[in-house]
């Protein structure tokens, strides 16, 4: 069976590499495609990946190319994971955000705007690939952000085959498991919202509901990602929170810590990620593999130890970060969210994960095309949404409702190459609430994404 990553040789290449080569033999993959369009990272990383693969699971035919039909022919499974315009452009997505006064996240806030711009119309020609020479049965992972919007997007234009998944609830899960001394595997969970709009409303071991008692627990806000919000809001509203919601119920606070830090998250980001090449860079991985391993494994813990600090103020305590090795056992991270329903579908082993994918009935106010983020059921026949009550209190409904709607317009008008419809979108975004400057917003970024968008004419 052959397994395709479209955007492999990014900054966690190695992460999805581990996962992947550890699993390898028990999910009967047999071969291993990383495809990128940058031919310095697939020297450099795809090098890395291929020796990872050789060292962990050497029975597994591995390829690294920049040619994407090349990399789906065939393919089963397919993860995209893709950057359009690398860090500069992210950089330019949060810097216009700001010029205009508000946050430029690069997935909740408006970047996640200029994010999608240049995604969605990247990740429909490969998914016009996908449907014309992967597998009949094949099942599309996208990782690519912002994952809920563009999700709703690929499953719009009939590629039903997507799955938007993320990295975010899994590990606060575990963050929660070591809380009590558990493991992740005995909890069971429901979980609602849209990706990085998400709750957690229940959380049972062997029956028993816990939520309460973890609100009430004090160590929450400290050892977990709760750490950025006060425990009257979490008790208030009587669920956990993903952390991307500090961006909406304390925006004015993350919107001055970005500014007083004078430096954005992709600018951070852009620094290390350059830092890391240049080491990596002097070395081959065909003869000093450790020691890249150690220069990876650096780079890795300095990215991961100032998240959302900048915005939050907060800082992560050093034992919670995750340090990279290679050899230890698989946590499933960064992969773990994929490799769950592609154990279901091949295996038959039964379980439940947390997507994106299609409402259906869970949530009755919302369409049933809308993409939300849920806790599923998965089996051999794929995975749908939890049965059961979905309750959450009027203004986080109304929150989800809101942004749902910024989604679903923001899709439309990408892919329809519709200004109007862009700034509708923006304008009801709640980091946003204004048609001005929504609509000066959209032209920013359109005269800057030009290059991505095909050139084409936006209609008004």
């Amino acid at each position: 069976m052959k397994l395709t990553v479209i955007g492999g040789c990014g900054s966690r290449s190695l992460m999805l590499a581990k996962s992947l080569a550890q699993q390898a033999d028990e999910l009967h993959i047999t071969e291993v495609v990383f495809m990128d369009i940058d031919e310095k990272r697939v020297h450099i990383l795809g090098a890395m990946v291929k020796e990872a693969f050789a060292r962990i699971a050497p029975k597994v035919k591995f390829g690294c190319t920049t040619g994407p039909k090349e990399a789906v022919l065939g393919a089963a499974f397919i993860i995209t994971t893709i950057r359009v315009g690398k860090e500069e452009s992210r950089i330019m997505d949060e810097r216009i955000a700001l010029n205009h006064g508000v946050i430029g996240q690069e997935t909740t806030g408006v970047g996640g705007f200029g994010m999608a711009l240049r995604s969605i119309p990247a990740l429909l020609y490969y998914c016009k690939l996908i449907k014309k020479y992967a597998s009949q049965d094949v099942c599309v992972f996208n990782f690519t952000n912002p994952a809920g919007l563009v999700t709703q997007a690929l499953r719009d234009q009939g590629y039903d085959f997507v799955y938007g998944i993320c990295d975010a609830p899994s590990g606060f899960l575990r963050q929660i498991a070591a809380l009590y001394g558990t493991n992740v595997k005995e909890l069971s969970v429901r979980l609602i919202g849209l990706n990085h709009l998400s709750y957690f409303t229940s959380v049972k071991k062997q029956g028993k509901e816990m939520i309460n008692e973890i609100l009430q627990n004090p160590e929450l806000y400290t050892r977990t990602d709760m750490r950025y919000f006060d425990p009257d809001l979490a008790m208030h509203l009587g669920c956990m929170l993903n952390e991307y919601l500090y961006y909406f119920y304390y925006r004015e606070k993350a919107l001055e810590n970005i500014q007083k830090t004078g430096e954005t998250r992709g600018e951070r980001i852009q620094a290390i990620n350059h830092k890391m090449l240049q080491e990596l860079g002097r070395y081959e991985a065909d003869k000093d593999f450790d020691k890249m391993l150690e220069i990876y494994s650096h780079y890795t813990f300095l990215r991961e130890s100032n998240y959302m600090q900048g915005e939050t103020s907060v800082a992560r305590e050093e034992q919670s970060i995750p340090k990279f090795d290679l050899y230890s056992e698989d946590e499933g991270g960064y992969a773990g969210v994929a490799l769950a329903l592609m154990r279901a579908r091949i295996t038959g082993q039964r379980g439940e994960m947390i997507l994106c994918m299609p409402n259906g009935e869970t949530l009755p106010w919302l369409k049933k095309d809308d993409i939300i983020e849920v806790s599923c059921d998965i089996s051999k026949e794929g995975a749908k949404p939890k049965p059961g009550d979905y309750e959450v209190p009027e203004s986080v409904r109304q929150l989800i409702c809101g942004v749902k709607y910024y989604e679903r317009t923001a899709a439309q008008a990408i892919v329809e190459h519709d200004a109007g419809k862009a700034a509708d979108a923006l304008m009801l975004h709640p980091l946003v609430s204004s048609y001005s400057l929504a609509k000066s917003i959209v032209k920013d970024y359109f005269d800057a994404y030009q290059e991505y968008t095909g050139g084409r004419i936006w209609v008004e």
